[in-house]
């Protein structure tokens, strides 16, 4: 007989991947906690099942408390998917720190709050797993969204250290790192060429194939999941060509073609 989750905690569940899991895991029985920043009627009256907490992952304060009252009660999940994230433009004609620094928060932040109180706890008697869920765009970033970028390549140092660290032990470290979903935080269709969407379309998983790879990983220990394996030569060339061609997905034009910092010219 298959193991199967029994208890699972997932942010950002009130779109894409994260409603996606909410949604299988409900199906198959697990005790589901639901992580998002704002009440989602619709959601919550469709899975009356489902624990939904409204917790701005971005407040260590507001996590710490969601983690100390899971433990006290003997309710955290033995598996934690953090998945909560968003993507923004937000280095095209100029740098917008605002709109970088709500990036990481979320991206970053919003995974690294549940890491201090969950790692206080008193060692357990099974393993509990805690799951970042990354990016391919680790390894080749869009110029254009450079928050989502340094937030994932962050990450992904963190959760390796960790990984490490506790190796062996209750605490068990790992990390999604996907291809282009289909789903609109990946393929930002209305902001990207069209020539660039159609890529992504090609290289890209689908949702239900996404969280059955998900699910199958969380009863392991490996630290790496690359889901789909068919994007990896996408991204690959990707690096190459960046490494090698001259203006190649560099942002030396802005995303309307304008020629960067032109003299004379304004903004």
């Amino acid at each position: 007989m298959a193991i199967k989750v029994k208890r699972v905690l997932i942010t950002g569940t009130s779109s894409g991947i994260g409603r996606a899991l909410l949604e299988h895991y409900a199906r198959s029985g697990a005790k589901v906690v639901s992580v998002n920043r704002r009440r989602v009627p619709e959601l919550e009256s469709h899975y009356p099942s489902v624990r939904f907490e409204c917790v701005d992952v971005r407040s260590a304060e507001q996590v710490e408390r969601l983690v100390g009252g899971l433990a006290e009660c003997d309710e955290l999940p033995d598996v934690l998917i953090l998945n909560a994230g968003i993507n923004r433009v937000d280095n095209d004609e100029s740098f917008q720190l605002a709109t970088y620094k709500e990036v990481i928060d979320t991206n970053l932040y919003g995974v690294l709050n549940f890491i201090r109180p969950l790692t206080l706890l008193p060692a357990g008697e099974f393993p509990r797993h805690l799951i970042a869920v990354s990016s391919m765009a680790n390894y080749v970033g869009n110029p254009y969204c450079l928050g989502y970028h340094t937030s994932k390549r962050a990450l992904t140092a963190g959760f390796d250290v960790w990984s490490r660290m506790y190796s062996g032990t209750d605490l068990v470290f790992q990390q999604v790192m996907l291809g282009p979903v289909r789903t609109a935080i990946y393929t930002t269709d209305d902001e990207f060429p069209a020539w660039m969407v159609r890529i992504k379309d090609l290289f890209s998983a689908s949702l239900d194939g996404t969280v059955g790879a998900i699910e199958q990983f969380a009863l392991t220990r490996k630290r790496k999941l690359f889901y789909p394996w068919r994007a990896v030569p996408l991204y690959s060339g990707m690096w190459l060509g960046q490494l090698l061609i001259p203006g190649f997905f560099q942002g030396k034009k802005t995303l309307d073609g304008k020629a960067r910092r032109a003299k004379g010219g304004s903004r």
